[in-house]
């Protein structure tokens, strides 16, 4: 058997284009407004904290992303960075420092030869 792990790291700036284009994608699942700070959290499983702030409030709201959705979120931006995924492989979010980890891997059965 062969397995094919990969880690693909988004530093900060990146998981904010990601959250950009999930709520571009998909406005039905996120509240309209701005996005302001972004908080990874550590938890198990790794939960978003964004916080949104509506056109016309003077605050923003903090808006919970679970981690099914984190993963939706990374899947889209690597589909649209053209970053290629197995679509069988297993999937795992882990955090490194400020930044997410999205790891992938996908086992093969060897022939013999």
């Amino acid at each position: 058997m062969i397995v094919d792990t990969r880690r693909i790291v988004f530093s900060p700036e990146a998981v904010r284009e990601a959250v950009k284009l999930y709520r571009a994608s998909f406005p039905e699942k996120q509240p309209p407004g701005s996005i302001g700070p972004i908080f990874i959290r550590n938890t198990a499983p790794v939960t978003l904290g964004v916080s949104v702030q509506a056109v016309g409030a003077t605050k923003h709201r903090e808006i919970e992303m679970a981690a099914s959705e984190v993963a939706v979120m990374l899947i889209l931006y690597c589909r649209k960075a053209k970053i290629p995924l197995p679509r069988t492989g297993a999937k795992a979010i882990e955090t490194q420092g400020d930044s997410l980890v999205l790891s992938v891997s996908k086992a093969m059965q060897t022939v013999a030869v």
